[in-house]
């Protein structure tokens, strides 16, 4: 009876400790965002890639942290559970996308966030200490573009050259193919594979992938338009002092340029290195990524 009523005590600690809430917050400009909040402790922002990808994937990241963190699941504007909102060239930009974390550190209460974010998630953090360096206490960056665009036809270049040869002839295919659900799947799935050390282990975890999360076109392409003409980080995020680390897999097709032109901008980066994984350490080497994360925020 006694090891039942610890087991049970233990249970309701767990649920307790890493119990979700979906939470929301006003924005200075009306709309109504939403996050989730898993875990206790010290605040941890969470940004995921796209643009234009819901969180949902980072949702193991949290159940990893949240037995010292308190992981703020963030769904960015036009994505996931913050996707009924106005979608134009005036609420999708760089400027709103930095504005909407800060609005979420003044509704949180925090006098300083710590931001992690992967791939875009990684440079909308960098934005944010650009734009907000007293405001900012670490930022931690996994599989992140540089602080400009010099790269990203390096890293298109990148992806290519990793298709197998039967993996570009199947693109090619699925691209001439009319709109469907079978097409868009098609190509979604030979576009993403080369971000993978192992495509095997890609062609596994892709359905998984596209389980936890859906992509908003409209965001991401109103966003890469305004990423063109206005992301150019290097005059401002030289001003950010705070805590910066670089998580940067051995295969990512991200130039490793990237964390070089960030490390010039601030030398208080570290640098850690994930082996045999490509863009998505959180798929190919899940137990060393998260055993870094606990470490350095």
């Amino acid at each position: 009876m006694k090891k039942m009523l610890f087991f049970i005590t233990f249970l309701l600690t767990v649920i307790q400790i890493t119990g979700q809430q979906v939470k929301s917050f006003k924005t200075t400009d009306g709309e109504t965002l939403y996050y989730t909040s898993l875990g206790k402790g010290p605040k941890v922002v969470l940004l995921y890639g796209g643009p234009g990808f819901g969180v949902g994937p980072m949702r193991p990241w949290a159940d990893s942290l949240s037995n010292q963190f308190e992981c703020i699941l963030f769904d960015q504007r036009g994505t996931g559970l913050s996707s009924n909102v106005k979608l134009d060239s005036t609420t999708i930009n760089l400027k709103r996308a930095t504005q909407d974390i800060e609005d979420l550190r003044m509704y949180l209460g925090e006098k300083q966030l710590t931001l992690c974010g992967i791939s875009w998630g990684g440079m909308l953090a960098q934005a944010y200490a650009s734009f907000f360096p007293e405001n900012t206490r670490n930022i931690v960056l996994v599989s992140t573009l540089g602080p400009d665009l010099s790269l990203m036809s390096a890293f298109n270049d990148n992806m290519n050259m990793r298709r197998f040869p039967n993996e570009r002839d199947s693109l090619t295919y699925w691209n001439n193919q009319p709109d469907s659900d079978l097409s868009k799947m098609k190509r979604d799935y030979f576009n993403f594979i080369s971000e993978f050390y192992s495509h095997s282990v890609g062609y596994k975890m892709l359905p998984q992938f596209f389980g936890d999360t859906k992509f908003s076109e409209t965001m991401s392409n109103l966003m890469w338009k305004d990423l063109s003409i206005n992301y150019d980080l290097k005059p401002t995020l030289i001003k950010y002092k705070g805590r910066c680390s670089i998580i940067r897999p051995r295969q990512d097709p991200v130039p490793a340029e990237s964390i070089y032109q960030i490390k010039e901008l601030l030398p208080q980066t570290k640098i850690y290195f994930i082996e045999k994984s490509g863009h998505f350490p959180d798929y190919e080497n899940p137990n060393e990524l998260f055993e870094i994360l606990k470490q350095i925020l």
